[in-house]
């Protein structure tokens, strides 16, 4: 299957595209890693417990929102898949007790990672891309 992309991010975007993803990987590792042997801690103890909600949500939304914007989908699509991956966090994290158990602070790091996506979505679809060019 053969994508047309009808914008090309500009060099920084894409550097800071794979920090942010590359951060959200790095920091779901360092999750499984502590939840197999306690002992090892990153930053401290609150925010390992609750890094795997904002590794996923930001790692998910970075994504389907970077390649929706070089796909030439509309932002508005882009937040409102922000605000469904915040929805799906919440009823997660609250309204599912018998897939998970409660954790309103696990739903508010998942909330974060979005917003931390959002923010750079929005920034890269307002300053960061060129139209590309077919040969």
């Amino acid at each position: 299957m053969k994508w047309d992309y009808k914008y090309k991010p500009k060099l920084l975007f894409k550097i800071v595209y794979v920090c942010l993803f590359g951060m959200g990987f790095l920091l779901m590792c360092w999750w499984w890693i502590s939840s197999i042997s306690g002992n090892f801690v990153v930053f401290n103890a609150e925010f390992q417990s609750h890094a795997s909600n904002f590794s996923i949500s930001l790692m998910l939304y970075v994504a389907l929102g970077y390649f929706w914007t070089i796909i030439g989908v509309k932002f508005k699509y882009i937040a409102y898949l922000g605000v469904f991956v915040i929805i799906a966090n919440w009823v997660c994290e609250t309204l599912m007790t018998f897939y998970n158990t409660l954790d309103i602070i696990d739903a508010i790091y998942g909330s974060v990672g979005v917003v931390i996506s959002f923010i750079f979505l929005a920034v890269m679809n307002k300053y960061g891309l060129e139209v590309e060019t077919k040969i």
